[in-house]
């Protein structure tokens, strides 16, 4: 029996005539007190185990948080087979079980990592909201003297899961009631996308007979811990599950309008009367960006006393909305805004300006009459590039989009947000009421013109006089937004919690740096945005032309190259001298001859703050998100530069390099040989235009949805090519060396 100085942790249980430890364990503190003791000169491996829903990745990060530095984790379930192999094998009903693991993999880089090389060495993760293997996502340092593994099936007996046993010094079981387990399993699959009958019955079907396969190899763990103690909470983080709390830390105050008059001083909250407010904005796209933007612009503005009639309402329209509408009525749309600044300093605040969030699939008619009503008078988006239904190319609304279609046949229910704001807008003229702003805050060009056509051609597909008045009385103004907001982390959820004593399910990190450049044009009013420090202009194109170009394509700029010479986050690449140089080089000879002034901006100082954003190592931003959809991103950002520079008769030698990297990325590995998950729209087409470069130097670039006849320059194809072999012969770095 283990002792603690406080008394007994455990009872010895035995089966089959073996006994394992059952530990009852309290806190973080006594999970130290068992971890294995390292020996000297190789790293010390511990698995957790456990069923499905027990909890395993929270006990793992708890574990990890206590020396983040010395511990590192890699989940067993990096190792699924991709949808596209398990549909090979016909084994995609089954995801999940055993066989649908590569076992073989896992006990490999287990053992190479047990070796402790004196390299990084870089593990796959799973993406929860894909419900795939992500390659190369978790960096584990030589520093790291502890690795910690879990998974459901590590003290299986069988081909492969042996030889993972084999290298691990200790397995942790994590003991939990079933019920409970089964709960939470449900919740997760529902947080996840699933409806909840569709939940209950994988769990079922597929969950529990894996639940009981693992549950049978119990007692061949070394200990066997008893959570009761511990709290554990839904999280939205793709990689963790769920959030641990224990009794025995900082007491946490869970964020709802309820609580907030209890939140610490050193955390500001609304000042204004929440109770009082009234909606006039209807956003679709409620995401980080939005809620380090536009939300914040509107709480800043209500804390003067000002736009309480213009509250936002939240609307989601896609499956994975339903994790934020979750979040949103947990905590009464309030939420936690950290602003981040390269010398380390940290402002936080709780923002109160959405004030409700509909989920468009649960309730379409109750998201078009809210848009309807009399008081709304801005419907704002933040759908992302690849949401306007746009060629992105040509720039032509495409009419033929599934989105655009489904929402006009005969008798349909919308679903799209361009179904649901037309038909609001059908129903506001029925009434005679006025029209209203459609405001886009994407980081497309011209992104209002860009709404406006799209608006324009579905209204014109449901009816002509409906499009004349859509034309007379809704505006579109363009606008220019700037804020880099990463994807939230558990660790940011579990440091606010640390530092706060908050536990907010969802709250926003970003950088301090803001910027909103904003036509005024509005149809029925506006709040005063610019009080709040946006910018209201006669002519955003020069604004947006700049952050597009300067910002936009030199993220694509660096993230390629980076990745392929081994970095994984953004400020890394950045605060490499030779990268930083490169960067300036491009944005000075190829993407600022191509813009118009811009009024009361200093274009070479904007040029190095750029720099110096994208060096913030508290941002913590990933290359992986810069090289994500590049096929919406390239065209927009980058095509339209290189075309300029042509007609001009000027360099296109950067833009070249920037589409050779994209190339060479494509392709699937990096320059280890290090698998890449392409994440794109148009995987399968780019990647195997990347895969005959080898042999078709030009197959890459003649991709004419994407490039258009980029293929027909001689000037850019040899800049291109020139490009291409070296990245296919010394490297990205040389590449990037001789263009710095």
């Amino acid at each position: 029996m283990i002792q603690a100085a406080n008394g007994p942790l455990g009872v010895e249980v035995g089966t089959g005539g073996t006994t394992t430890t059952v530990i009852r364990v309290r806190n973080a503190d006594e999970l130290q007190r068992l971890l294995p003791q390292p020996e000297t000169g190789r790293r010390t491996l511990l698995g957790i185990v456990g069923a499905p829903g027990a909890g395993k990745s929270t006990v793992a990060a708890a574990l990890q948080a206590l020396s983040p530095r010395a511990f590192a984790q890699v989940p067993m379930d990096g190792f699924h087979l991709a949808d596209q192999a398990l549909t090979r094998l016909g084994l995609l009903e089954r995801k999940g079980a055993p066989e649908t693991f590569d076992a073989h993999g896992y006990a490999a880089l287990l053992s190479r990592l047990r070796d402790r090389p004196d390299h990084v060495v870089y593990a796959p993760a799973f993406e929860r909201e894909l419900e795939q293997p992500l390659a190369n996502a978790l960096p584990v340092p030589p520093a790291a003297s502890l690795l910690i593994t879990e998974g459901n099936y590590l003290l299986l007996d069988g081909p492969g899961w042996r030889k993972a046993r084999q290298q691990l010094d200790e397995v942790w079981f994590i003991d939990v009631d079933p019920d409970v387990r089964r709960h939470r399993l449900v919740a997760r699959h529902i947080l996840f996308g699933k409806e909840p009958a569709a939940a209950e019955e994988w769990v079922q079907r597929v969950d529990e007979p894996n639940a009981e396969l693992v549950t049978a190899t119990r007692h061949r763990a070394d200990r066997i811990l008893d959570l009761s103690d511990w709290q554990l909470t839904l999280s939205t983080q793709p990689h963790h599950r769920l959030l641990l709390t224990t009794t025995q830390r900082r007491a946490m105050t869970q964020l709802s309008a309820a609580t907030l008059s209890s939140l610490p001083p050193e955390l500001p909250v609304p000042a204004y009367d929440r109770s009082a407010l009234s909606v006039g904005i209807v956003h679709f796209g409620v995401g980080g960006f939005h809620r380090a933007h536009q939300a914040m612009y509107l709480d800043r503005l209500m804390s003067q006393g000002q736009a309480h009639d213009w509250a936002i309402l939240g609307v989601g329209v896609l499956p994975h909305d339903l994790a934020m509408k979750q979040v949103m009525d947990n905590q009464n749309g309030l939420y936690t805004l950290v602003e981040k600044g390269p010398d380390g300093t940290q402002n936080a605040r709780i923002i109160g300006s959405i004030v409700d969030y509909l989920f468009a699939p649960d309730d379409p008619e109750a998201v078009i009459e809210t848009i309807a009503a009399p008081g709304v008078r801005i419907v704002s988006m933040t759908i992302t590039e690849g949401g306007y239904c746009i060629d992105p190319v040509t720039g032509e609304v495409d009419v033929n989009h599934p989105a655009l279609r489904a929402d006009l046949a005969p008798g349909a229910v919308p679903a799209s947000v361009f179904g649901l704001a037309t038909e609001a807008l059908a129903r506001r003229r029925e009434r005679g009421l006025p029209g209203l702003t459609v405001m886009s805050c994407d980081n497309i060009q011209s992104n209002g013109d860009t709404a406006r056509a799209v608006f324009t051609a579905f209204a014109e597909g449901r009816d002509t006089h409906l499009a004349a008045w859509v034309a007379d009385n809704v505006t579109f103004p363009n606008s220019m937004v700037d804020r880099i907001t990463p994807a939230t982390t558990d660790q940011d959820r579990a440091q606010i919690g640390e530092k706060f004593g908050v536990e907010d399910a969802w709250p926003v990190v970003c950088e301090d740096f803001e910027q909103w450049v904003l036509e005024d044009s509005f149809a029925q009013g506006r709040p005063a945005f610019e009080d709040a420090g946006a910018q209201l202009v006669e002519d955003v194109e020069p604004y947006e032309l700049m952050k597009l170009r300067l910002l936009n394509a030199s993220h694509q700029a660096l993230c390629y190259p980076g990745y392929l010479a081994g970095y994984r986050l953004v400020h890394d690449v950045c605060q490499d001298p030779t990268f930083a140089r490169y960067l300036l080089a491009y944005m000075e000879k190829e993407a600022t001859p191509t813009l118009r002034p811009v009024p009361g901006v200093d274009l070479d100082a904007y040029r190095h703050k750029l720099i110096s954003r994208f060096s913030n190592a508290a941002v913590r931003d990933t290359v992986a998100r810069l090289c994500a959809e590049s096929s919406d991103r390239i065209p927009k950002w980058l095509v339209p530069v290189i075309r300029e520079n042509l007609a001009a008769g000027r360099s296109v030698r950067y833009g070249a390099a920037i589409i050779a990297t994209w190339t060479r990325y494509a392709e699937g590995t990096d320059e280890a040989g290090t698998p890449i998950d392409v994440i794109d729209r148009l995987k399968e087409q780019v990647t195997a235009a990347a895969a005959r470069t080898r042999s078709d130097p030009l197959a890459f670039l003649q991709q004419r949805d994407l490039f258009l006849d980029l293929a027909d320059q001689p000037v850019f194809v040899d800049a291109y090519l020139e490009a291409l072999g070296t990245l296919h012969g010394p490297g990205a770095t040389v590449l990037v060396s001789a263009m710095a």
